[in-house]
């Protein structure tokens, strides 16, 4: 009787200091964790918004867990003070002018605030010393932005919808870009603009030529083309010529440019012809320009009959004539060798 009720005390006795001993090592693992045991200093981070943070999270440092979050106090109605355990042996390596970030350990996991150092020499933090946060992401502006965005994406693409829609619907889009006779037109324009553009700068460099000539003769040419002002105003009407045929031979590269996008069926020259008030006037604008290249061109053969420009116009043709001559000879020898 009695060796059992002494098993029983010693079984009541083992479970006793079992508990105990249990006790005794969960109050270290919780003191461990919250620093309790561990020699630590305090360190203070200044945040606007702790997104959750509790006392009892933890601490990091270049991903090592360095300490724990001892409290937190709103400093005021903008400011939130974080106090900070951190080890001492940490304390080297953490400068004045870190600073904080409250982020989540892992995908769903509890929060923690990570100390992040900064560049730039400062000195080592200290007990009681305060560190700023950095500017964090905030999830929920970032989602309202992203809505805006978008439902603005949604409404570009029902207006490109409506354009498409209006586009496939117009006839008169798809009659002019098919009108062969307005492609014609506009072909001939460019060619005009390109025979205008050469007999400008053929006109131009004769009248240097002619000047240089003029300089060199005698009668009452040189004497009208050595007057200074005389000379002056002919050569600025000359380089205005140069300036208007590079001018030329510029819209005319641009035009030909639009011909290409019409027979492609691409650009915006098909959207502006799909207005027939536009079209309009484009005919009329090309019917003015053919017209003005006819009266330009019928100025340069006027300007050929001209005494000023006569003897260079004879010169020339004295040696284009030349040059055929020479060039039946060489025939007449090729000929006579074979």
């Amino acid at each position: 009787m009695k060796d059992k009720k002494k098993i029983e005390n010693a079984k009541l006795g083992i479970l006793v200091i079992s508990g105990i001993l249990f006790l005794v090592f969960t109050l270290y693992m919780i003191g461990k964790n919250q620093n309790i045991f561990g020699a630590s200093f305090t360190i203070i981070s200044v945040v606007e918004d702790v997104n959750g943070l509790v006392p009892g999270n933890n601490v990091r440092f270049k991903g090592i867990n360095v300490g724990t979050v001892k409290s937190i106090e709103v400093a005021n109605d903008s400011l939130i003070h974080i106090t900070l355990y951190v080890h001492n042996k940490m304390q080297p390596y953490i400068k004045k002018n870190a600073m904080t970030s409250i982020n989540t350990d892992g995908l769903m996991g509890n929060k923690i605030i990570q100390i992040i150092p900064q560049a730039g020499d400062a000195a080592t933090i200290e007990e009681g010393d305060m560190i700023y946060a950095l500017e964090s992401l905030d999830t929920d502006k970032m989602l309202k932005r992203l809505e805006g965005t978008g439902e603005y994406l949604e409404i570009t693409f029902m207006n490109l919808s409506e354009i498409a829609e209006k586009l496939n619907k117009s006839e008169s889009l798809w009659s002019m870009l098919s009108d062969e006779g307005l492609k014609e037109d506009i072909k001939n324009t460019v060619k005009e603009l390109r025979r205008a553009g050469a007999n400008a700068s053929q006109m131009a460099q004769a009248g240097r030529e002619m000047i240089l000539t003029f300089e060199k003769g005698d009668g009452i040419v040189k004497r009208a083309f050595t007057d200074t002002l005389m000379a002056e105003s002919l050569t600025g009407a000359i380089d205005q010529i140069l300036e208007v045929s590079q001018k030329m031979a510029v819209a005319m590269d641009d035009i030909q440019k639009i011909v290409e996008d019409i027979e492609a069926g691409e650009g915006t020259a098909g959207l502006i012809l799909t207005d027939a008030e536009m079209r309009e006037t484009l005919m009329k604008t090309m019917m003015n320009i053919e017209a003005g290249t006819d009266n330009f061109n019928q100025n340069m053969e006027a300007l050929k009959s001209s005494f000023l420009l006569r003897r260079y116009f004879r010169k020339l043709e004295e040696e284009k004539m030349y040059e055929e001559q020479e060039r039946r000879k060489e025939e007449k020898k090729a000929s006579g060798k074979n």
